[in-house]
């Protein structure tokens, strides 16, 4: 791709396909004069005179269609997404008419957008660094809560930040350094090599500790799954659909109504989940049975957690015992589900013998009467999320290129604390050292983008949609 600022770009920046309303955005220095032969305000205002962070209301004239309602929302440089003139046309959701309007402002000057280049234009002009413009794609691509909040975390410059703390002790340092080499016939000690080595350490133990504790952003696009397994009968269908809101599963009295593995999303406190149905494990011999079977075996030990779920007023021992050592693997809660139909004295005597048989925690609940639900919300979010530190400033949403060049930074701290611990004094070591610190703070350069190539900036933005 091109990385010319010069020109004036347009493209549909609202989501593929139809919906209630759509967005043409064009940046450059003739943005609002294109837009202002193509949108007319209700109040007749030369939208060319007219100050940024302004919103219009009017009509789109084009030949094709005539007269189309919208609103036109004008942001003029530097206080906008680009740092130049930028004008987005706001109106009716349908793909041919919104590729209309496009069009006619090409027609009128203007350059279609490449994939990813109004952000790119964002980075080239200073209103954010490269981990920030990443950040964008990864926000608009996020799967899941944990993906989203972290790239949020890098959007609004966390990395960048950590990066210009280190890079700002490291340019002290490499100060210093190099004093001592330009005045190395003098008796001046700028700074001993202990205290080189300590604050070298300070700042790679931080780094790495940022690589250890941040997920990367394949594992945080993950959802995580929980299954719910149990005998047939016990109530599992109901209690998918109770906790979803979904009518995802069919209920029914006769046993065995499930038969293949359902799947539905579950909005935790924590994030979102997958939460699994699977059919009731029982001996039936039948061909349709065993496959059933097989298939919720199969699925089980792929997931992240498994609840087993029992029928409260009529448990089972032996076929709930043949289904854990089918799935072979740990019951991370048990749900005692129709805790609406046995006595108050049967249900604390069972719940006692099922948390001391299985050793994790209980929940009693009923589905069908929302008893223990939010209960069982709770414990479900505590069990798959309560070891991610959602507000911790560390979990970013990290890329490979990300990690690459902060370990290259970490190699080349390490090789400067091993330098100079080997030293008597700083100038013994310094051209070493000098190389070493540079080195650190080239990789840092790189991370930010304020050292770059332009192929890597191609690679980069060529991920993104048209019109981001």
């Amino acid at each position: 791709m091109g990385f010319s600022t010069s020109d004036t770009i347009v493209a549909v920046s609202s989501a593929p396909g139809s919906g209630d309303r759509g967005i043409v955005r064009l940046s450059g220095s003739e943005a609002v004069q294109i837009a202002s032969l193509l949108f007319h305000g209700d109040e007749f205002c030369d939208l060319e005179s007219i100050p940024g962070f302004t919103r219009l209301v009017g009509l789109i004239e084009l030949k094709e269609c005539g007269s189309v309602p919208a609103e036109c929302y004008l942001f003029r440089g530097p206080a906008s997404y680009t740092r130049q003139d930028l004008v987005e046309l706001h109106t009716v959701g349908a793909a041919p008419l919104l590729a209309m309007i496009a069009e006619a402002a090409i027609a009128r000057g203007a350059r279609s957008a490449e994939a990813g280049e109004f952000t790119a234009r964002a980075f080239l002009t200073g209103a954010m660094d490269l981990t920030e413009a990443e950040a964008v794609a990864t926000v608009i691509n996020a799967r899941s809560d944990a993906e989203l909040r972290a790239a949020q975390k890098l959007k609004e410059g966390r990395l960048a930040q950590r990066g210009a703390a280190v890079a700002e002790e490291l340019t002290t340092l490499t100060s210093l350094v190099e004093a001592d080499i330009d005045f190395s016939e003098e008796p001046i000690d700028f700074i001993s090599p202990q205290e080189i080595r300590a604050r070298l350490h300070v700042l790679v133990t931080g780094l790495r500790d940022l690589l250890d504790r941040t997920d990367a952003v394949e594992r945080l696009s993950s959802i995580p799954s929980v299954m719910l397994v149990g005998p047939p009968n016990a109530g599992k269908s109901s209690l998918m659909n109770a906790l979803t809101g979904l009518d995802r599963a069919i209920c029914s009295a006769v046993a065995g109504t499930t038969r293949d593995v359902l799947s539905a999303p579950l909005a935790l406190d924590g994030g979102e989940v997958r939460l699994l149905d699977s059919a009731g494990h029982d001996a039936d011999p039948g061909l349709v049975s065993a496959l059933a079977r097989h298939r919720m075996i199969h699925v089980a030990q792929q997931v992240e957690a498994i609840c087993l779920v029992v029928d409260l007023s009529s448990v089972q021992e032996e076929r709930t015992d043949h289904l854990i050592n089918a799935i072979n693997r740990s019951i991370a809660l048990v749900v005692a589900n129709k805790v609406d139909l046995p006595s108050q004295r049967v249900c604390s005597e069972v719940i006692k013998k099922l948390s001391a048989t299985y050793g994790c925690r209980v929940v009693s609940v009923s589905a069908t009467e929302d008893i223990g639900l939010q209960d069982l919300r709770d414990e479900l979010s505590a069990l798959l999320f309560e070891n991610t530190p959602i507000d911790d400033d560390v979990v970013l949403a990290l890329t490979a290129r990300h990690r690459g060049h902060l370990d290259q930074c970490c190699r080349a701290i390490q090789r400067a604390e091993f330098v100079a611990s080997e030293a008597k004094n700083t100038i013994d070591c310094a051209d070493l050292l000098a190389v070493d610190l540079r080195e650190a703070l080239d990789a840092l350069g790189q991370l930010t983008g304020r050292v770059t190539t332009e192929d890597l900036l191609g690679r980069i933005f060529s991920s993104f949609c048209i019109g981001k």
